[in-house]
């Protein structure tokens, strides 16, 4: 699948207005198990290095189509937010891949600041390209013209979530299992929460894998049922399209899963700091996070199956 910008690349320019009509129109007519260690991070969701050349987290699901604003849908609770994306998701039967393929994402994000900061700098965008095996436990990226492949977390794949019956309790509980195998430690003090965890390993999924429209339907509602998991309205993407969100606040920082206000597709992320925090890294300086720090901006453009990681 490819953007609208490609799908009309040839054709002459169009007005804003004329822009969101035709696209408003083009979808009326569519209709590894095992434990692992490793130090917990606070999610970065959009894309950029670390200290250890790990890559931080992105989230969604689907591909982008931007949407005429006015005809938005509000929800009331984060329950409806939850029904109504699981709804649309069976409207969208998505991709079907084969086992051994990839997933090909290409996202917009702000770049890492480059004044030594913790977040991002959201007066600036960078493309950004990666690749996700279907079973959930590879990611990869070009760094410098090489790939760079790596463990992807959690490590959970479409064929892990789709056993009958598919329910939020189900998919919820595999995942949760997963995340209690895992012997996680904190160089930074006391780890997340199980709420907290699971909420991002949810949207890591749903951003990472080319899953069945039934488990893309579990997971929105089980979103809804997670404690401490609201919704918030108005939420922009890197892209500066608006769209709903669930949202997780943790301890200091609140993550947006922002989407389609229409459709219910997967936009963007946006992540900020709600208090002030210090950081406590070893043999690194400490560093004060002031509240209001955008952490992460992202957008997604495109998405297809390929056959191995650096296909496009």
């Amino acid at each position: 699948m490819s953007t609208i910008k490609d799908f009309r690349r040839d054709t002459p320019p169009m007005t804003a207005r004329v822009e969101n009509t035709a696209r408003a129109r083009l979808l009326a007519a569519a209709r590894e198990p095992e434990p692992r260690s490793g130090l917990w991070r606070a999610p970065r969701l959009g894309r950029r290095l670390v200290i250890a050349g790990a890559l931080a987290a992105v989230v969604g699901a689907g591909v982008v189509v931007v949407r005429d604003q006015p005809r938005a849908v509000s929800v009331a609770s984060v329950q409806e937010l939850g029904e109504r994306a699981a709804r649309a998701a069976y409207d969208d039967r998505g991709q079907v891949p084969n086992p051994g393929q990839w997933l090909y994402i290409r996202e917009l994000q702000a770049p890492q600041s480059e004044d030594g900061g913790y977040g991002v700098d959201v007066s600036k965008r960078a493309v950004w390209e990666r690749w996700t095996s279907v079973d959930g436990k590879q990611e990869a990226s070009l760094i410098n013209g090489k790939l760079l492949v790596q463990r992807n977390h959690p490590g959970l794949g479409a064929a892990d979530l789709a056993d009958q019956p598919i329910t939020p309790e189900g998919v919820l509980a595999k995942i949760r299992q997963k995340l209690e195998d895992m012997r996680m430690v904190s160089a930074t003090g006391p780890l997340p929460s199980m709420d907290q965890r699971l909420f991002q390993a949810v949207y890591q999924l749903m951003g990472t894998q080319a899953l069945p429209s039934e488990v893309r339907a579990a997971l929105f509602r089980g979103l809804a049922t997670i404690p401490g998991v609201s919704f918030t309205e108005n939420v922009a993407d890197a892209d500066g399209r608006r769209g709903v969100a669930f949202s997780y606040t943790g301890e200091w920082a609140r993550y947006d899963l922002i989407l389609d206000p229409v459709d219910f597709r997967f936009l963007g992320t946006y992540g900020v700091t709600v208090k002030d925090r210090t950081t406590n890294h070893t043999g690194v300086p400490n560093l004060v996070i002031k509240a209001g720090t955008p952490l992460t901006l992202t957008a997604w453009l495109e998405s297809k199956v390929v056959d191995g990681p650096g296909q496009k």
